[in-house]
């Protein structure tokens, strides 16, 4: 044990000490009384707490969020929500003049209609195939009249009588014209496959038309979000060149879907991984400590202005009560390798003495030198196995 001795130069000397608290730091000054020369050392409690291994970085929570714009040019016509309103998939936000569509969609109408009529037209239910249907019909009874008729006179006076000459001439005429008019019908047929054909271009055409003044809409995309910004009022010209606002005409967010984002440079990205423990604190609440998680590390760098490549890291938040707001500024410990409830101190009460590990104990006026085992170090705090008790001084020389 050490009594208000210092070994200086293999000499034993005594000192005076003269205790001098700087800061309420522990800082202590030693002077020996032959010769003048101080000696420095700070003390430090031996804690129970964490050390951890840990990239450091700034970042920012970022919400998901929707900018919705219109995507024709237009003057907004309607508004049918408030900021703060929470909405619906599908449920239209706002409206703009689409009074420009209107002959196209009106032109697509009738091209329909009258695509619709010539297909009934020519259906088989349809009056065209119906009158051609009759012709066929006929002409095939008046082919079996004839035939009949050129088989009795064949039979009464021969196939070379001038009777059955004459009726030969007939019965092949009316097989002609059984050709003829189903060739007819089978026009139609051909016809009516067409304009199906024509119907359903017509179709596609007028869905087209009417799906332009969606264009003309804002709907939201997804369930449960809420309007959190609105850039225009009835009146404001949207959409192409022309808008008034560089801004989304509105900004849905999502008040239960949030992250901790930031950027890294790539020595630091090739360290980080997914799953990796994170600290998060914020400049808004700055006496709490929020945990999360590496879920994402972007491979592809973004360039900033300095041509400086950067790669962003997003980090999952575990569940909290406490508010957040877009943008909110902290900080956040990436941890590599952690170690919890162990007794620390720092790296440099720590000395090695002939392959010993040894700290100096202070008791009151008494110092000791005490050997130690370490563990786990993240280069400034390290982990004491055993050989100290918590709420025991360490001294640090300087």
């Amino acid at each position: 044990m050490i009594k208000e001795k210092i070994t200086n130069n293999k000499k034993k000397i005594f000192v005076t000490v003269l205790a001098i608290f700087l800061l309420g730091g522990g800082y202590f000054s030693f002077f020996a009384k032959n010769d003048g020369e101080e000696l420095k050392y700070e003390t430090e409690k031996v804690v129970k707490g964490v050390i951890q291994s840990a990239i450091a970085v700034d970042g920012k929570i970022i919400f998901d969020t929707w900018n919705l714009e219109f995507l024709n040019s237009g003057t907004v016509e309607s508004i049918e929500v408030s900021l703060g309103d929470v909405v619906q998939k599908g449920q239209v936000l706002a409206r703009s003049d689409s009074s420009t569509e209107d002959n196209k969609v009106a032109q697509s109408k009738s091209d329909l209609n009258s695509s619709a009529l010539d297909a009934e037209r020519l259906s088989r239910e349809g009056v065209d195939y119906e009158i051609k249907k009759k012709a066929y019909e006929a002409a095939q009874e008046k082919e079996d009249n004839e035939d009949d008729l050129y088989d009795k006179y064949v039979e009464l006076y021969g196939e070379d009588s001038t009777q059955a000459l004459a009726q030969k001439i007939k019965k092949d005429s009316a097989e002609a014209e059984v050709k003829n008019t189903k060739k007819q019908m089978e026009q139609v047929e051909e016809s009516y496959q067409d304009a199906q054909y024509q119907l359903t271009k017509s179709q596609l055409a007028y869905t087209a038309s009417q799906e332009v003044y969606s264009d003309y809409e804002i709907d939201s995309p997804v369930d449960g979000v809420v309007v959190a910004q609105i850039n225009g009022t009835i009146g404001s010209v949207v959409g192409g060149d022309k808008t008034t606002t560089s801004e989304p005409f509105m900004v849905l967010v999502d008040p239960k879907s949030f992250w901790f984002e930031t950027y890294v440079e790539d020595i630091e990205a090739l360290k980080i991984e997914s799953d990796m423990k994170a600290y998060i604190e914020l400049e808004a609440y700055p006496d709490e400590k929020f945990e999360g998680k590496v879920v994402f590390v972007s491979p592809v760098a973004e360039v900033d202005a300095n041509d400086l490549a950067n790669y962003k890291v997003i980090i999952s938040i575990v569940d909290t009560d406490l508010q957040f707001l877009s943008d909110m500024a902290g900080s956040a410990d990436l941890v590599s390798s952690e170690v919890r409830g162990v007794l620390t101190v720092s790296n440099s009460a720590v000395k090695n003495v002939e392959g010993r590990q040894t700290v100096i104990i202070k008791n009151g006026e008494n110092f000791e030198e005490r050997e130690i085992k370490t563990g786990f170090t993240n280069g400034k705090k390290v982990e004491v196995k055993f050989g100290l008790e918590v709420g025991e001084t360490v001294v640090i020389v300087k």
